[in-house]
């Protein structure tokens, strides 16, 4: 039986040569397909070697094994029809479509990213916004809290020297109140003291002037006196006889006359004139026999016709 072994040989090796063939063109149809996507759409794609082996592998079959397979009828062998062949410009409008759903998922994720990118900056310069305005809250609170408490030291410090400056003037013024009344009290004193001296003087001159009237020394000098100014009067032509004049004449100790004034006197302006220049004509006036006797104001009537 070689000769049957010999055509299942060739059958096997026909039937292995056509699943080849077919298994070719697939590949060949499949790298055509994926040529055109990667120069459509610029996708690479890794590439699948070919098969570097095309021999066909044949494999010796049992006699007993082909006696049973003549046994058998033989069944009509039963093509399978070729797949469809895809259409470039369909892979091609693909391969576009898939780019395009591409671009947009990317365009969309980076759109995304942005907004989420926008979001992130938003809120966190929000946060910054919202930490400088906290620190400048606080910052302000702190200078307030300053101030008011630099305002209060100082009112504390205004009022505590306002209270010691009331306390220096009250004790200013008391101490002045006191030196004041002391002062008072020793001019009052040394008044008192003088009013009494100067009373006690006067007494004493008074009984001076007494004891020297009773013993006739006092109207002795003022005769003198009167006598002396009279000698010294230049009689004007308007003067009448029996001429009276009353005289107040302050004089100084030596005599010197300091001032003069006319009291009641019947004459014209002339006459009273005349009477005054006398009076200073004739100073320094006579003294006194006693110093008892001496008189700062003196007071006499003129009378030059006696």
């Amino acid at each position: 039986m070689p000769g049957t072994g010999a055509v299942a040989v060739r059958n096997a090796g026909f039937a292995a040569t056509t699943d080849q063939r077919r298994s070719l063109l697939w590949s060949l149809g499949i790298h055509v397909a994926l040529l055109a996507i990667i120069l459509l759409g610029g996708i690479v794609l890794p590439h699948k070697p070919q098969p570097s082996d095309l021999g066909i592998k044949a494999t010796l079959i049992d006699p007993d094994a082909m006696r049973k397979m003549r046994r058998r009828p033989a069944r009509p062998e039963v093509q399978k029809p070729e797949p469809p062949q895809p259409d470039p410009a369909v892979k091609a409008a693909e391969a576009q479509k898939l780019q395009a759903e591409r671009e947009r998922k990317l365009a969309e994720q980076q759109a995304a990213e942005r907004k989420q990118a926008q979001q992130k900056a938003a809120e966190q310069q929000a946060a910054e916004q919202k930490l400088a305005e906290r620190k400048l809250a606080d910052k302000k609170a702190a200078e307030k809290k300053a101030a008011e408490k630099k305002a209060a030291e100082k009112q504390a410090a205004e009022k505590k020297a306002a209270e010691k400056k009331a306390a220096d003037q009250a004790a200013a013024e008391k101490a002045a109140a006191e030196k004041a009344e002391a002062q008072r009290r020793a001019v009052e004193e040394t008044r008192r003291r003088t009013e009494q001296a100067e009373l006690a003087r006067q007494l004493a001159e008074e009984d001076a002037l007494l004891a020297a009237a009773d013993s006739g020394a006092l109207a002795e000098y003022v005769a003198l006196i009167r006598q002396k100014v009279e000698r010294n009067w230049v009689r004007p032509p308007s003067a009448r006889s029996g001429l009276e004049c009353e005289l107040y004449v302050t004089q100084i100790p030596g005599g010197q006359v300091t001032g003069v004034r006319i009291g009641d006197c019947p004459a014209d302006d002339a006459v009273r004139r005349s009477i005054e220049a006398a009076v200073l004509r004739a100073s320094p006036l006579p003294m006194p026999s006693s110093q008892a006797l001496f008189e700062r104001n003196l007071r006499f009537v003129f009378r030059p016709e006696e």
